[in-house]
């Protein structure tokens, strides 16, 4: 049965976001990416958050990948993968010094180079598929960087408990540009601020 109105909780949870997103925070935030199987999402999700902070926080948020990134508005997407075997730690200490989040798609990568990456994160979102594919292997590899706030993103159903957000499955998602939130289901654009206000 289609619903008219919103549920009165996402209501709440989205006011509750869009809260914490009325200010930067205090120091840089770097938000990291990962996952334990390609095609889950990862650069859907990150081109999503990265789309809504872009919006709210035009030129304050940058976002880099193992591959050239979607053009977004308001947000700095790297020309070209910062990162390749020969990766400068730098890069990342760079990003953070003209922006005030940066956000690093390191998707299913394994090596050392996304090892190094993962530890200069702030916060850790292991994204799967709603089969959860990759999700015990990217969550072993995150449990070795340390104390870093993590929360895992299920792409293709709602939130089931603590620890976990939800990105409803969208055809939207095949197509990753500028005119992505315009295009996304509302219930698509909720989850992106609820993920983005989580990585303040």
């Amino acid at each position: 049965m289609k619903r008219w109105f919103p549920d009165p909780t996402e209501i709440t949870a989205e006011r509750a976001a869009a809260e914490k997103l009325r200010q930067l925070p205090a120091t840089p935030r770097v938000v990291a990416l990962c996952s334990g199987a390609g095609g889950v999402g990862t650069t859907s999700v990150g081109t999503g958050i990265s789309a809504t902070l872009g919006t709210l926080w035009p030129d304050r948020v940058a976002y880099a990948g193992f591959a050239a990134a979607p053009q977004l508005s308001g947000v700095f997407t790297t020309p070209d993968p910062v990162w390749t075997d020969g990766f400068d730690p730098a890069v990342v200490e760079q990003l953070t010094a003209r922006f005030a989040v940066v956000i690093l798609d390191i998707g299913a990568q394994a090596d050392p180079t996304a090892r190094a990456l993962l530890k200069t994160a702030d916060r850790l979102l292991v994204v799967t598929d709603a089969t959860g594919r990759g999700r015990q292997r990217a969550l072993a590899r995150t449990d070795e960087v340390g104390p870093t706030i993590r929360d895992t993103v299920v792409v293709g159903r709602g939130p089931e408990g603590p620890g976990v957000l939800g990105v409803p499955h969208d055809r939207a998602l095949q197509q990753l540009d500028d005119g992505l939130l315009d295009r996304v289901r509302p219930a698509t654009r909720r989850a992106f601020l609820t993920i983005a206000a989580w990585c303040l």
